[in-house]
């Protein structure tokens, strides 16, 4: 039994909690991201007590406010807190780990799925525990420098211009020794293009840290085909002297990170447009 089968096994579900949220997301879809007593109840499916109450409960809480004049209920600045936490990167781990899984099992080698943080990567979920060629286990939150890793080289090369030259510049003003090519515009410009023209950012270790292992990394990108992380996999470099050993790494990574992009941009467009948690679960009243 998984984790979250477990917790759903304990568990009972907090029907009051859903129908809240269900308000909340109904409220912020109306114009002035507000409304009736009435209007709400009619749009969500909730009984015209239930949304009184849960309307009362948000409004102690600081959620929603309620202009007497006009009996209408509204949302107030605090709910963006809610989202603050939230990234494109939260969603893209949720849809890759599967994917992660299956790309691992095929290849033997570990994988990670690494996001920008600054003018650094930052490992945010790997399958490091569950591949038995893996040398470094519990790499999660581990920093990667951008332009000597596979997974930097991979980002850079498939952001925005504007995102590129904010990093760049980031990096270029870093008082760190050897980062002379971090203010090379001619070293830039042929490293994203080569990684742009082969389709995948790689290393063969550049990295300092980890001399004897290399790296492909390539761009998850969104519907604009901007990327939001990198998902890489890692391995010895004297372990890719076999024949044909690369192009088997590099088949198997694109076709991962097609299904991530895939799952993520179905998931990205249902997000807005789902039923209402509250219509899964009919109004007790």
């Amino acid at each position: 039994m998984s984790p979250s089968d477990e917790t759903s096994a304990t568990y009972r579900l907090n029907k009051s909690l859903v129908k809240g949220l269900a308000l909340l997301t109904e409220m912020n879809r109306n114009p002035n991201a507000s409304g009736t007593i009435s209007e709400l109840a009619k749009s969500t499916g909730l009984h015209r007590t239930t949304v009184k109450r849960l309307l009362e409960t948000l409004k102690q809480a600081g959620y929603v406010e309620h202009d007497l004049a006009n009996n209408i209920y509204k949302l107030t600045f605090r709910v963006q807190q809610l989202s603050y936490g939230y990234r494109d990167t939260t969603l893209a781990m949720e849809v890759a780990w599967p994917h992660m899984r299956t790309l691992s099992q095929k290849i033997v080698w570990p994988c990670s799925l690494v996001a920008p943080e600054g003018d650094e990567m930052v490992v945010r979920t790997s399958t490091r525990p569950y591949s038995r060629l893996s040398f470094h286990p519990g790499m999660p939150g581990r920093r990667m420098p951008m332009l000597t890793t596979a997974a930097g080289r991979a980002y850079l090369a498939y952001t925005s211009e504007a995102a590129r030259q904010t990093i760049l510049n980031m990096l270029g003003n870093r008082p760190v020794p050897g980062n002379a090519a971090m203010r090379d515009s001619r070293f830039i410009k042929a490293l994203i293009d080569q990684t742009r023209s082969q389709g995948y950012g790689s290393n063969f270790g550049e990295w300092d840290e980890e001399p004897k292992f290399g790296a492909y990394a390539v761009p998850i990108c969104n519907t604009s085909g901007e990327a939001i992380v990198s998902l890489n996999v890692i391995f010895l470099t004297s372990a890719l002297k076999e024949a044909g050993t690369k192009e088997k790494l590099l088949e198997a990574l694109f076709d991962a990170a097609k299904r991530i992009e895939v799952a993520y941009a179905e998931s990205s467009a249902r997000m807005p447009d789902e039923p209402g948690p509250s219509q899964a679960y009919p109004d007790e009243g």
